[in-house]
């Protein structure tokens, strides 16, 4: 277990990897649960700074955060495995969040306010309405041998546009927003469009190279 340990400080953070010098709010630790719940599951190594420097934690402080987030900011709760390990006489606190069964996992980052994230890369994002689309679609039929009309049309938009965003899709097809939503979750459930991540925090839509 302390090898893979290793092999996380050395490669820093990722998709499945989040450095956390310490735990002070719940509130906020509760978006990385969810995220990583979202998408695969991750560990939090905390302790860390964000250069992979072990600094060391006060271990009952920060498993009450912990457990205050996974238990009362997130819904429903997340179940992490928990693991202290010593580093050169410094403790450092492993999280190992599993995926989740049913998603979304919601968090409540602010009062009143329950949101879905998502990880990409070594950062956490709200996930878009897409996303929120193909987690409904447990039993969506399969890939079509002759596309709908409207499917057609939201096909089209790539032949001029390398990538497009939700928004784009929607005014570019005059198509009502719910529709273009669920119809680009089947193409990504089908593999034919990609869900990419801007650096800006959104997401735009390509087509498959096939």
């Amino acid at each position: 277990m302390l090898e893979a340990l290793d092999r996380m400080l050395l490669l820093g953070e990722n998709q499945e990897v989040e450095y956390k010098f310490e735990l002070n709010s719940a509130r906020r630790i509760s978006a990385t649960l969810s995220a990583f719940a979202n998408t695969g599951g991750g560990t939090i190594l905390v302790g860390v700074k964000d250069n992979g420097a072990v600094a060391g934690i006060r271990l009952d402080e920060e498993v009450y955060v912990l457990e205050a987030a996974a238990s009362i900011y997130c819904k429903p709760e997340v179940k992490p495995q928990l693991f202290r390990h010593d580093i050169k006489g410094k403790a450092v606190l492993e999280v190992v969040v599993p995926e989740a069964e049913a998603k979304p996992v919601l968090a409540e980052t602010e009062p009143d306010a329950w949101k879905a994230w998502v990880r990409y890369g070594a950062s956490n994002r709200l996930a878009s309405p897409v996303h929120l689309e193909l987690w409904k679609m447990s039993d969506v039929r399969e890939r079509p041998s002759v596309y709908s009309t409207r499917e057609q049309k939201l096909l089209s938009i790539w032949q001029q546009h390398k990538w497009i965003s939700l928004n784009q899709a929607v005014k570019l097809t005059r198509l009502p927003r719910h529709i273009v939503v669920r119809t680009l979750a089947s193409f990504v459930r089908w593999r034919i469009v990609d869900l990419i991540a801007e650096e800006s925090g959104g997401f735009v839509f390509c087509l498959v190279d096939e």
